[in-house]
Parts: C-alpha cells; sequence; structure tokens
C-alpha cells in the first residue's frame, strides 16, 4: 500500500490524473449576432429564420477544453441559417441531442441518428429547426491519426472518409451521457470513457467507410492486461497510461475493453476506479485525522473532482469518506 504522507499538503508535488474540464464559455444569448461574436475557434455565420420566441431566448452554449479535446453543447431556440468554418487544425464530430429530430446540411438532409464531420478549413451551411441541441467533440489531426492507427488504419487522410455516419443507437446513448456532464454546475469527465467513446466512434466511421478495425491476438490484449495489474500491484496506478500501453502494443481500446470484461466484468477504468476506491478506504482506515484529511487521500489516488468522489465512494462502502476517517479516529481510542 502507498503509504499515507504525514504532512498536510505533502501531496501537491505528486503527478496527478488529467485536469477535469474546464469551461471557456457558458452562456445564454437573446441575439444571434451575439452568440457570433461571442463564440470562440468557430467562425459563424447565423441568419434567423424565424421571430424570436416569447422568452427571449435564441441560444445556450457550453464550450470549453478537457485535455486534448475541445468540448461543447449547444441548443438552438429558433431556426436558423447557419454558416461558418470549424476550429482550425481539427476534426470535429457532433452528435446529435435526443430533442433533435432532422437537419438539412450540406446540401442534404441528415436523421437524428447521423453524425456529422467538420473538417478544419472547410465551409459548412445547414438550416436547423426551432428545437436544436448537439453534443460536440474536436480532436487535433495529429490525434486522429493515431485513433484510426488504432482502429487498423494507419496513415489514412480523413478527407476521403464521407461528412456522415449512422451511428447506432446505443453508441448514441453512450455519447450523450458521457457528454451530458457539460451541462452540470461542476462538470466531471472520466478521461478513460472519453478516449474510448471517441476511439468507438472513429471505428464506426471507418466501418460505414468499408474499413473494418483489424482483429487483435487475445496473446496481445492479454499481455497489455497483465501489464496493467504489474502496475497497479506496484502501487504505480498513475503509470498506467491505457492509450500509450495500448499504442506500444499495436491494441485497440476496444479490444482490451473487451479482454478486461470478459476477464473482471468491468473495463478497464472502472477495474481502476474501484481498485482506487478501495486503497483510499483503506488508508482512511488507518490515518490519523490529526495528520492527514480526506483530501489528502483522495488527491494522493488522483481524485480530483471532490462531489464525484465522495458520490462514488459513498456508493462502494454506504457511508462518506469523512464518517470512514471519523470512525479511525475513534477506533484508535
Amino acid at each position: 500500500m502507498i503509504e499515507i504522507a504525514k504532512r498536510k499538503g505533502a501531496l501537491l508535488n505528486r503527478p496527478l490524473f488529467q485536469p477535469n474540464f474546464q469551461a471557456t464559455l457558458v452562456a445564454d444569448f437573446g441575439h444571434v449576432d451575439q452568440l457570433c461574436h461571442d463564440v470562440q475557434n468557430w467562425d459563424l455565420q447565423f441568419q434567423p429564420l424565424t421571430a424570436q420566441s416569447v422568452d427571449g431566448r435564441v441560444a445556450h452554449l457550453i464550450q470549453g477544453t478537457f485535455a486534448e479535446f475541445e468540448l461543447s453543447y449547444a441548443r438552438f431556440h429558433q431556426n436558423l441559417d447557419q454558416r461558418g468554418a470549424p476550429p482550425p487544425g481539427k476534426l470535429t464530430f457532433t452528435i446529435p441531442g435526443p430533442a433533435m429530430s432532422k437537419l438539412w446540411w450540406c446540401g442534404k438532409e441528415t436523421a437524428s441518428d447521423s453524425i456529422l464531420v467538420y473538417y478544419p478549413g472547410v465551409e459548412w451551411r445547414s438550416v436547423s429547426g426551432s428545437d436544436f441541441e448537439v453534443f460536440l467533440i474536436s480532436i487535433n489531426l495529429a490525434d486522429f491519426a493515431s485513433y484510426a492507427a488504432r482502429c487498423g488504419a494507419p496513415d489514412l487522410d480523413p478527407n476521403r472518409l464521407q461528412t456522415t455516419f449512422k451511428a447506432p443507437e446505443a453508441l448514441l446513448k453512450r455519447a450523450r451521457d458521457v457528454l451530458c456532464t457539460l451541462k452540470s454546475q461542476a462538470p466531471w469527465i472520466d478521461p478513460l470513457t472519453l478516449d474510448v467513446l471517441v476511439e468507438d466512434l472513429i471505428g464506426c466511421w471507418l466501418a460505414q467507410t468499408g474499413l473494418q478495425p483489424r482483429p487483435v491476438a487475445v496473446h496481445t490484449s492479454g499481455r497489455v492486461l497483465s501489464r496493467i495489474l504489474e502496475l497497479i500491484d506496484a502501487g504505480k496506478i498513475e503509470d498506467v497510461r491505457l492509450p500509450d500501453l495500448c499504442a506500444e502494443a499495436g491494441l485497440s481500446r476496444r479490444a482490451l475493453e473487451i479482454t478486461f470484461k470478459e476477464r473482471f466484468g468491468v473495463g478497464p477504468a472502472a477495474f481502476m476506479k474501484s481498485w482506487r476506491l478501495a486503497q483510499t478506504r483503506r488508508q482512511l482506515l488507518e490515518a490519523n485525522p490529526d495528520e492527514i484529511t480526506v483530501a489528502d487521500v483522495m488527491a494522493e489516488q488522483g481524485f480530483l473532482h471532490v462531489g464525484q468522489f465522495a458520490t462514488d465512494y459513498k456508493r462502494w462502502f454506504h457511508e462518506l469518506p469523512s464518517q470512514t476517517l471519523l470512525r479511525s479516529s475513534m477506533a484508535s481510542t
């Protein structure tokens, strides 16, 4: 077990997991022109096609960054003629919200199960209805090459691919569930879950273009799984970087997910979270409350979001972490 720090604040210099979602714009708009002016990274020219609603709302917009991703949520309450250009150097996937039905986009009508792909440097035009809701994920082009390689299509030029593709309902629901947290007051996103989601979106896109992910030998995924367990058992969970381990072994994240679920019943992200929660509980049960706080132990185990940590901990152990620490204090007296 990792040794408990003996001083408050002694964990500040330890490496932690990736930072949480950093919002750069959260706003309600009553005018289309103001939205086009304030939106970040996109060059927009929107024209209203109907009168403004009686409550004066045109749109609600959230933009921000998470690690190497740019994430956005938008909901428009007015029919709009939309034109513009996407973020430079980024490939953007647009996932329709449950409220969206159809959209006229780049000369064709898309359905509610269509995912749109915006290419950098390519302008687009669309016409949306009176209730238009979308989630957006933008990735670097270099990162697309890495994902495509993991899906068995190295050196693929994304411009050769179609700009829309159909997504199964299960994938759409998962994407909405992951990104819906952007609408909360304190968004929290699991980086491993988001990474798997992007790989699955790209894999779905490639499959519909006739490019099937390559099969991966079971022994390869088994080796990566064993390496992950070795790092965890050695108390080096901060060194478990799934994208790097998969890339080194030439393994897709999907293959690793399947191996973990076959072996343990959960994916690698859930497996490591449960391990970290268990380690946190052990430390709290053995801790001296005069020398360490719940925040210290939480940070050491790589939990950055206090509210999400407390919720997960209570679901796992049926008590709050502060109650566990209090019980350790009472047991030592």
